[in-house]
């Protein structure tokens, strides 16, 4: 298994353990099609396995109590984890299944761990400071703010007719030189958004990212500025080329579909799933088709790479995937979903690697618990809601 990827891996032990959903089954009857090297990974791993076992697809560890015991025990050693509320009993988690697969055969898959939780329980916003709730604000040209999180259906104003419903803002004005003025939209940590342009283009905002957009564009050009993460669905304007500025850098379409990341500072990521993109940046240009990323660190030239769009657009669903990824990168998620700095006390983990998920729709608790149960990691929240690793 030393030779597949981390997605490969991750289909691998699912179908070891009998935990694929129905379109990851798809996907592994495709890939074992095309790639006979994962057919014979597969065959190698369930020889060592016990053979009872991979028959049952490891149901045993979602017995009653066997997870439960093995939490209580923990937690028993170290109250610093944080318990669950007590009216619920946490779930076997999907994940688990398949490390238990993995860990049977000592060192398949050595550092990393599988981190995903099917419960879907809704997430704690506790996490955020009672006084800190975040809110999505669309302050407009004129200086007038208006509170999405709390103003919902029909809004009028001066500038435009505004409807905000399911997470979603749409609006119609009447075309004049006042419509063309810049307004700001904020989405705050912790929460995601989606807007519709007067042409008809639709944008979907992450946590911790600021729109600056007018209520109608002009005749020439249509343009936006993004500072954040936004997944865009260009509507098609020959006439009028979209144009959106980023830290940086600005990118030129007519209509495509494409993610915007600039959430670190001096470092834009633009990955094209559709249509036809030029990205322009002081170093140089480049275009990009469908399956590649840009990449561009400020002072540089622009890189190419091939994406997974599992990793690059999985914030769409709340879950951020990480492939050997270190403690250090997963740290900096923390603080845009879950309102919390992260604090890592023992250098000695800086650097460890992880593969898995890290679901916003979870409580944090979730995380910290099955990092304390598979890797040892251990982990706190302080009385000033920050995050301590160590």
């Amino acid at each position: 298994m030393t030779n597949l990827t981390a997605h490969q891996e991750y289909l691998l032990l699912g179908k070891v353990s009998n935990t694929l959903g129905e379109q990851e089954i798809k996907e592994w009857e495709q890939m074992v099609q095309q790639l006979p090297e994962v057919a014979t990974a597969y065959k190698q791993f369930i020889d060592q396995l016990p053979h009872d076992q991979v028959a049952t697809g490891f149901s045993y560890v979602d017995d009653p109590g066997y997870w439960e015991d093995i939490t209580a025990s923990f937690k028993e050693k170290d109250p610093a984890i944080s318990p669950a509320p007590p009216a619920r009993v946490r779930q076997p988690s999907f994940f688990r299944s398949r490390w238990m697969a993995a860990a049977i055969v000592a060192g398949i898959i050595v550092g990393s761990v599988f981190l995903w939780n099917q419960s879907r329980q809704p997430a704690n916003r506790d996490n955020m400071a009672a006084n800190e709730k975040p809110n999505i604000e669309l302050r407009l040209a004129d200086g007038k703010v208006i509170n999405l999180s709390r103003q919902q259906g029909s809004i009028r104003t001066n500038a435009a007719q505004f409807n905000n419903t399911n997470k979603t803002l749409t609006y119609s004005t009447s075309n004049n030189t006042a419509a063309i003025a810049i307004n700001t939209l904020t989405v705050p940590i912790g929460l995601d958004y989606k807007i519709n342009l007067s042409d008809g283009t639709e944008v979907w905002m992450n946590s911790a990212t600021e729109l600056k957009f007018p209520m109608a564009f002009a005749d020439v050009t249509r343009e936006i500025t993004i500072n954040g993460e936004a997944y865009l669905k260009v509507a098609k304007d020959t006439k009028r080329p979209f144009i959106v500025h980023l830290p940086h850098s600005t990118m030129q379409v007519l209509g495509t579909e494409f993610n915007v990341n600039s959430y670190d500072s001096g470092l834009v990521k633009v990955a094209l799933v559709e249509g036809s993109v030029n990205m322009e940046a002081p170093t140089g240009t480049a275009k990009l088709v469908p399956g590649k990323q840009a990449i561009y660190h400020e002072g540089q030239s622009i890189q190419q790479e091939t994406f997974d769009a599992k990793f690059v657009l999985g914030w769409q669903k709340g879950l951020f995937y990480f492939d050997e990824v270190t403690l250090q990168e997963i740290a900096k998620v923390v603080p845009r979903w879950f309102g919390m700095q992260v604090v890592i006390d023992d250098p000695a983990i800086n650097h460890k690697k992880f593969v898995g998920v890290l679901d916003r729709n979870q409580p944090i608790s979730n995380f910290q618990g099955d990092l304390k149960l598979i890797s040892g990691i251990d982990s706190y929240v302080d009385k000033n809601n920050v995050l301590h690793f160590r």
